[in-house]
């Protein structure tokens, strides 16, 4: 039984430069790159529990910020993008 894909927003600011490049090469490997600290994916369940451990990995928690967002499939159509880029409506990523 495959598992249902959720819009996920993560968001984060961590303090310390190698921590943070460490942390986009994860965050590459689940979504795509839409502002410089804010990344969009779609993401199973088990796929939002390994990138929380992942992520985990880098945050120091009483500096950094990682914040995920998971969107309910009613609000993705709420969703309204000005400027450059766009919403991702499809993605396929790859786990390491």
């Amino acid at each position: 039984m495959s598992q249902r894909t959720e819009f996920t927003l993560i968001a984060f600011d961590v303090a310390e430069d190698k921590r943070r490049r460490k942390l986009i090469r994860v965050l590459e490997s689940f979504g795509v790159r839409a502002q410089e600290s804010v990344f969009e994916a779609w993401l199973t369940g088990s796929e939002q529990d390994k990138l929380m451990y992942e992520a985990g990995k880098h945050i120091i928690y009483e500096t950094d910020r990682f914040a995920v967002y998971v969107l309910a499939s009613t609000d993705f159509c709420d969703i309204v993008s000005l400027g450059v880029g766009k919403v991702t409506e499809d993605f396929t990523h790859g786990l390491f």
